[in-house]
């Protein structure tokens, strides 16, 4: 017996003479306080561990692995463990992991040092290959020089401090296709943590974080039957955290059966400036591909009823160097992002069992994603000489999102100050480019089947799309129509009644889905080339009726329409011999039976409209 468990076994006695003594000098008052002072201090006084324990922790393994030693040693205050071998359950095979060493010393101090090799291989035996039945054993090289791990707290509350100056980590094993090796290797520097592990209400809590100053991986490969490459990926600034409830001691339970019994994450990550280079042969011909991170983070979440995640990076950057395996041209792509964000929420009960995407629907399941990017520019050049084809896209902002329930999924995208220019020897217009304000496409739609009618609605978004004067040259070279950007608008709503579930494909026959109930269009505006059409207006629809207009429903309700200058292009596009005169004539022939115009402002109006079982239009009665 060490003199640490002796005096751990003294303090022990002390405390509890000083509580047997309270029934005959003090009060009922000093005797509470007693108990409380000494329920408060009782557990910094138990808070020692030793060595035996700390590994008999290990020993006990759970989540599906189990830890076994070939021999254990008492030198003093060490125990020495040698031969420790932890061996994985999994669904292909079990893994086994072999550990030379670890000696876990008892600092004095009610802490045990747990102390490994600065320099120890550690064996690797996967599951057995089900094609070549052999198991290709891996042996890792670790070093960890003037590492750090001090465990503390008690047998069922333990926690370890980490401090890893460096941790190398590097293995060469076979390629893939038997000819030649791949060489991996990590570093880390500047390495610290904290992990507790502790027994909880329901199975084991885990909490840890840990942080990083740098992170480097290599890996390349020698030998290889499609040519020799090499990875490289360097980090700064890692960071991040776990904290876990309820954690199964069987590694293999089911997860949403983990989760209902009472399992609980929270995670998150976050990195700083990095940097990534790739050497590769595709077919024969070099790759390279390297770029910059200017770092990012994400934290996630998982209860029975909820998942949820957020994530952030910026200052991305991406240059491809390669050789088309087909024509043979060299080419080159260089992309930046400024930042990019997305985030996702999937919540109900039993939220992972998704097969049956509208059982879960049904049942409550609700999900909803979102993403956002900033500035970015992809710029492409290929060519063995000048001239080279060049193509440049570029984009000042994309937000998008999607949710999606029982009742009604919504969707929104928004795309702003879009870019794309192209130079190419061979067409026509060697080189062009089109501009884009704004891409807007917003749709809600119902999605289970009701006998009441739902709402929906569309809208999308086309405004100033510009093409560059060498386009318009093509088919205006005389210039005689306004080369103003073009832009169309279309925004509408209603109701419809659903007869099946859009979300159940076992019911998806080819008929209609639902009854059209209602249909308003809030919004059309059409401009071009001087052009512009606008219309206004809405209608409900007796679907009992489908004789009075055959194959639809009866509607009830008007359109307005006005255009402004459709006179005037049509002149212009005959001019151009873009349309043939006649046509233009009998265009405007059948247009005066809907619409009044104005020769003098070239306008034209028409009021369309559907009542007591009749077509009319501007009045007059057409059906």
């Amino acid at each position: 017996m060490t003199v640490n468990s002796l005096d751990r076994q003294a303090r022990s006695r002390d405390a509890e003479s000083v509580h047997l003594q309270k029934g005959s000098i003090m009060s009922k008052a000093q005797t509470a306080a007693l108990a409380t002072a000494f329920a408060l201090t009782a557990p910094a006084l138990w808070a020692d561990v030793t060595p035996q324990e700390v590994w008999d922790s290990w020993q006990e393994g759970g989540q599906g692995r189990t830890i076994t030693a070939a021999n254990e040693e008492t030198v003093g205050d060490s125990l020495i463990v040698t031969g420790i071998n932890t061996v994985i359950a999994g669904e292909d095979g079990d893994t086994s992991i072999l550990i030379s060493e670890v000696r876990f010393n008892d600092t004095g101090d009610g802490t045990v040092a747990v102390v490994f090799p600065d320099s120890f291989p550690v064996l690797i035996t996967p599951p057995m290959d089900p094609v070549t039945m052999q198991q290709e054993e891996v042996t890792l090289t670790l070093k960890m020089p003037g590492h750090s791990i001090i465990a503390s707290g008690t047998p069922d509350a333990l926690s370890y401090q980490t401090d890893f100056p460096s941790i190398d980590a590097s293995a060469t094993v076979p390629n893939d296709d038997g000819a030649g090796t791949v060489a991996i290797g990590a570093t880390l520097t500047g390495a610290t943590g904290t992990y507790l592990v502790q027994a909880g209400e329901v199975g084991t809590n885990m909490t840890h974080d840990y942080r990083a100053k740098t992170v480097d991986v290599k890996i390349s490969t020698s030998g290889a039957t499609d040519g020799d490459g090499s990875f490289a990926l360097s980090l700064t600034d890692l960071g991040g955290g776990l904290e876990l409830t309820g954690l199964p001691a069987d590694g293999g339970a089911d997860f949403q059966l983990a989760l209902n019994q009472g399992m609980t994450m929270d995670l998150n990550a976050s990195y700083g400036i990095g940097s990534f280079d790739l050497t590769a042969t595709d077919q024969g011909t070099p790759l390279k591909l390297n770029g910059t991170l200017g770092g990012g983070d994400l934290v996630a979440s998982f209860t029975a009823s909820l998942f949820r995640y957020q994530t952030n990076a910026k200052a991305l950057a991406l240059n491809i160097a390669a050789t088309d395996t087909t024509t043979g041209d060299p080419f080159t792509l260089s992309a930046t992002l400024a930042s990019t964000a997305s985030s996702a929420e999937i919540s109900g009960t039993d939220w992972t069992d998704t097969e049956d995407f509208n059982a879960a629907l049904k049942r409550g399941v609700t999900v909803s994603a979102s993403a956002a990017l900033g500035p970015a520019m992809v710029d492409f050049v290929s060519g063995q000489a000048a001239p080279k084809t060049s193509l440049i896209t570029s984009i000042g902002s994309v937000e998008t999102r999607f949710a999606m329930k029982a009742a009604q999924m919504d969707y929104d995208l928004s795309a702003k100050a879009l870019k794309f220019s192209a130079a190419v020897p061979d067409m026509p217009v060697p080189e062009g480019s089109v501009d884009l304000t704004e891409l807007a496409v917003t749709f809600a739609m119902p999605l289970t089947a009701s006998d009441k009618p739902a709402p929906f609605n569309l809208l999308l978004k086309i405004v100033d799309l510009d093409v560059v004067e060498a386009l318009w040259a093509q088919i205006d070279p005389t210039g005689q129509l306004p080369h103003d950007p073009a832009t169309l608008i279309l925004n509408t709503k209603g109701t419809a009644t659903l007869t099946q579930d859009l979300a159940d494909e076992s019911v998806m026959d080819g008929a209609p889905p639902g009854l059209l109930n209602s249909l308003d269009l809030t919004q059309l505006l059409i401009r071009l080339a001087g052009a512009e059409v606008t219309a206004l207006g809405g209608f409900t629809f007796d679907n009992s009726d489908t004789t009075t207009f055959p194959g639809m429903p009866l509607p009830t309700g008007k359109l307005d329409i006005k255009a402004l200058g459709l006179n005037a292009l049509a002149d212009k596009l005959v001019a151009m011999g873009l349309v043939p005169e006649d046509e233009v004539m009998t265009g405007r022939m059948m247009l005066s039976m809907f619409a009044n115009s104005n020769p003098a402002t070239d306008e034209i109006t028409s009021t369309l409209e559907f009542k007591d079982k009749g077509f009319f239009a501007n009045g007059a009665r057409l059906q």
